[in-house]
């Protein structure tokens, strides 16, 4: 090493590039000379196996993946010989009976003292919460946010034993616009509400391009069913 960077400080860097490349080839041939016939051997079968390795690899990644689907159960029971597959559109509702029976849950809320002086470090902060609550008693408009709701079309279908619901919002149609599908996914905690703001965006035409949206609420969440069955 120190020969080189001797050289280096003698000759222009593209010839220390092919000294130094020089210097390697003689070195590494040398070491090969030196090994007997076994060591040889084993040595280009670890090559000819790292280079295996290395083309399985990369040929592994520019495979295309996809999602396995399988014939699973999460319904209540054992699983029927057939099952309604149709796709059913749904409303959101409520009446005034549960708005009332929420109320008076509300009210029938104990509260317990916070912490001193420890903000949200332990938990959501009591005296806070009151606020919330009493906006959420006396001042929010469930009526409204219904309506909100019911903005885009609903829809219901059965999977593998589940209720699972979904948002299905189609683009106004034009001439000469490519419509590409488009699966949104909440996260958790979350729900479809969240897409709400973005989908008057995607299911407007730009440039020609515009989307066909489904967001639909992952099971246990929303208006899609719970799973009946542990999970694997």
């Amino acid at each position: 090493m120190q020969l080189l960077l001797k050289i280096s400080e003698l000759v222009p860097p593209s010839r220390t590039f092919l000294s130094s490349t020089f210097l390697c080839h003689s070195f590494c041939r040398d070491a090969l000379l030196g090994l007997d016939l076994i060591q040889r051997q084993a040595l280009v079968g670890s090559a000819v196996a790292a280079g295996g390795l290395l083309a399985y690899m990369v040929h592994r990644r520019r495979q295309v993946k996809t999602i396995p689907l399988g014939e699973g159960w999460w319904g209540a029971g054992e699983k029927p010989l057939t099952e309604d597959d149709k796709i059913y559109p749904f409303k959101v509702e409520t009446s005034e009976e549960e708005i009332k029976d929420l109320h008076e849950r509300i009210d029938r809320t104990r509260y317990s003292d916070p912490l001193e002086d420890s903000y949200f470090h332990y938990g959501f902060n009591s005296t806070h919460l009151k606020k919330v609550v009493s906006y959420w008693r006396h001042e929010f408009d469930w009526n409204k946010q219904v309506a909100v709701l019911n903005k885009y079309p609903h829809f219901k279908t059965k999977i593998e034993g589940v209720d699972v619901h979904f948002i299905h919002v189609r683009p106004p149609h034009r001439e000469n616009q490519t419509v590409l599908p488009l699966m949104l996914v909440h996260g958790w905690p979350g729900s479809f509400y969240e897409f709400y703001r973005i989908l008057p965006l995607l299911t407007e035409s730009r440039d020609g391009v515009v989307f066909e949206v489904i967001c639909p609420s992952i099971p246990g969440y929303g208006f899609s069913e719970a799973p009946h069955k542990q999970g694997r």
